[in-house]
This record gives structure tokens, sequence and C-alpha cells, in this order.
């Protein structure tokens, strides 16, 4: 199809930069093309980052990417020969007093002025300004009061994980912060957000989820990703970052008390191992390994690329999916769409209500678990390892032979893009 409308996507974080927060923009750059759409991308140039990923750009993708400067710590601190720091523990990035909306409104200024550049001369159908960092809404609003061109304000996230009432430390911030956001949701064309919870909460736009990548979905699949253990031992596995908003000590509290469940020296005890690829909160990780004693059988990877954390995890015989209740909102992270796309049984803490526990039931392979009972995950793991030799002889049906995975995909969120910048270019 030909690529006959323009559209401008705004989005701080993108590759060559890594982890959760690119995949959105990135798809969108990458496939809407196949619906009739030219996307030139602007984002911010090198900047400190915990880690990266130079497999998602071909050679020819940076003459659709303008990269601006910007005064934000991040950017400065590369300028000054930085080039790396340690991922987040999970505490909400704009919890600094020094900074409104967030620590890289200092891209603001320097993107509007190449946006500027780049409006004059192209004639973009759309914008569309993806968060966080919230302050790229601010580009959105120069930029429809500048150009007047439809724009859709999308969001990854509440304002950061957590909505502005939970993560402002002052009155003043929180009284801006809303302001601002209620100045985006009259100003823009649509809202879009990754999950029902963010349209609650901001009160109206339509959602579109997340979703995987199908080429990569088939490496879970893979002829060449065979069990790398003996059919005594159950190996479970955990993809994406691990902190307080992603925790994993549910499954570690329950896999010690299984290890540490024999009657007797006689007594088989499960042979269970634990690999994790993703980053991590270093010294909450260290702290919980030490308490549980499970140093021995848990596999700490760190960040891998797309593809390599796809093959790490694909031997693996059970799947661990974590989100913390945080009252009424829930978070959404984008990995739940690799899990569904995996086809293997998923051990799901979720809480009840969330998208995430209406996304697992549907997919109807593993437990899930809405409360801290591990005595739960541990009943499901040690029947898991009592039927492995079932397991191992293919005797069960897994979720990509009873449903079809296809809404789960990165295909079906840019199909769903595409039908609304269809609607709102006139």
């Amino acid at each position: 199809m030909p690529a006959d409308k323009n559209i401008l996507l705004v989005a701080y974080y993108f590759p060559p930069l890594g982890m959760g927060g690119v995949g959105r923009p990135y798809s969108l750059f990458r496939y809407l093309p196949e619906h009739g759409f030219r996307i030139t991308v602007l984002t911010v140039k090198d900047i400190v980052y915990p880690e990266y990923d130079h497999t998602r750009l071909d050679t020819g993708d940076e003459n659709k990417i303008v990269r601006s400067g910007s005064y934000d710590p991040s950017r400065l601190m590369h300028i000054l020969g930085m080039r790396k720091v340690k991922a987040s523990g999970g505490a909400p990035p704009s919890t600094s007093r020094l900074y409104f909306p967030d620590s890289k409104s200092g891209w603001v200024g320097p993107a509007f002025r190449a946006a500027k550049r780049l409006l004059k001369t192209n004639n973009y159908d759309a914008v569309i300004t993806t968060s966080p960092p919230p302050s790229v809404h601010k580009i959105g609003l120069k930029i429809k009061s500048y150009s007047g061109i439809p724009w859709i304000a999308d969001f990854r996230d509440f304002w950061f994980s957590l909505p502005i009432e939970m993560i402002y430390p002052t009155s003043l911030q929180k009284k801006y912060a809303i302001r601002l956001k209620e100045k985006i949701l009259g100003q823009a064309d649509e809202i879009v957000g990754v999950n029902n919870s963010i349209i609650k909460y901001l009160g109206r736009g339509e959602t579109i989820t997340n979703g995987a990548d199908s080429e990569t979905a088939r490496l879970w699949k893979s002829e060449n990703n065979e069990k790398s253990e003996k059919p005594d031992h159950l190996t479970i596995g955990v993809l994406g970052t691990i902190n307080r908003l992603c925790p994993i000590e549910p499954l570690f509290a329950a896999v010690a008390s299984i290890m540490a469940g024999g009657q007797s020296p006689a007594e088989q005890m499960p042979k269970i191992k634990i690999v994790h690829v993703g980053s991590f909160d270093a010294p909450m990780m260290t702290s919980l390994l030490d308490k549980y004693k499970l140093r021995d059988i848990v596999t700490l990877k760190g960040y891998l690329p797309k593809n390599e954390t796809i093959s790490a995890l694909a031997p693996c015989d059970l799947l661990y999916f974590s989100v913390a209740p945080f009252e009424q909102y829930h978070i959404l992270p984008g990995r739940i769409f690799d899990y569904l796309m995996s086809a293997k049984p998923i051990i799901g803490c979720v809480p009840g209500g969330s998208d995430a526990e209406n996304m697992l039931s549907e997919y109807d392979n593993g437990i899930i678990i809405t409360d801290d009972k591990i005595t739960v995950i541990e009943s499901y793991i040690r029947r898991r390892f009592e039927n492995i030799e079932n397991i191992e002889n293919n005797e069960e049906v897994g979720p990509a032979e009873k449903h079809d995975c296809e809404k789960y995909s990165t295909e079906y969120m840019v199909r769903r893009y595409a039908d609304l910048l269809n609607r709102i270019i006139k």
C-alpha cells in the first residue's frame, strides 16, 4: 500500500534505547507504513540510559528519524561523558522538586524547534505524542497551537507508572500537573491509553493495548528451543524489569517453601530453576535471594535484546508474571503480550479486576493469584512437577491451539491505530 499520509511521531524513548518503553513507538514506526502512513520520528539525541538494543533499527531507518538536542539531565550527562546508569528500582521519576512535569522537560524547547522546522518542509496530516515522559505532551500542545493539525496524545502510563496524585511530593506540583492533564485532554483530538484503567483515570479516550511482534513470538515455538534441563527439572522463566511495581517475592517465597518442605532425606523434592531476563532493582534482588536462600537456583541474565530474551526463556516449563496492586490503579506492563504469545502456562500474580487478570483469565493456561496466598503458587508448581512426564510428552494442549492470539499482536495494535488515524485525518 503506498504511503500517502504523513505522520509525525514524537517519542523521547526510542531505539537504540532498550527496555519496555520503546516498544510501542517502535511498533508504530515499523508497521504503520503497511497501512498507508509515512512516519517521521522526532526523538532525543543520545542520552545516559540503563540498557540499549542496537538490533531493532535498520541501516535506512535513520533517514526517517530526527534526533534533537535537549537540556535534560540524561542528555547533559551523556555530553559530559557518562553512557549508562542503573535501572530504576521502580520509584516514580518525577518525585524531584527541581523539574516539572518531569526531568525531561528540558527537551520540550529543542524538540518543538525541531518540529517547527519539520512542519515547514513537510505536509504532516497528524502528530502523535506518546508518554511517558508526560512533558512530551507539552510538545503536542505547542504543535497543535502552531499548526492546528490533528493530534493524538498517547498514554503508555497514567502519568508515570502511577497517577499524578500518587507521585508528586508537593501539593503545588500536583495542582499544576492536574491542570496540564486537563489541558491535554481538552486540546488533543484523540486520547489513547494502553489499558482501560488509564482511560478511566483520564476520563475520556480509546484503549489500544500494546502487543507482541508475531515474528518474535515465533521464537517461543522454534524447533531449536529444546528444553535444556532433564525431565526431572522444572524451569520457571521471568521476563522484564523486576521492581516494586512488578515484584518477584511471591514466586521466591513459594519456591523456598517447596525446597524446604522435605519430610525426610529420601523424599524426592522438585528440582526447580528460575531464569530471569531483564533489569532489576539490584539491592532488592540481593536481599530477596539471601532471604529465601535461592542463589543456587536463580539465574539472572540481565537485560538482553528482544530476540535473545525470548530464546533464553523459550525452554522454560512455566512463566511467572506479576503486577503489584496500587489502590484502584491497575498497570498493564507490555511484557504480558509476550507471555500471552508463548503458549506456556503462566503463574500470574495480579490485582483482582485488572486488565491483566482479564487477559490471563481468557488465556486460561496456568493460575491467577489476586492475593498474597503463596500456598496456591506452591501447590500449582508441585502439580506441574508431578505431571512433568506428561508435559514432556506434549500431552497438554496450550492456548496456541485453543485460542486466536492475533489480538495480542503488535500488528493488531497498529491496525487499530491506523483506523484511528484515518478517522481524525480529514
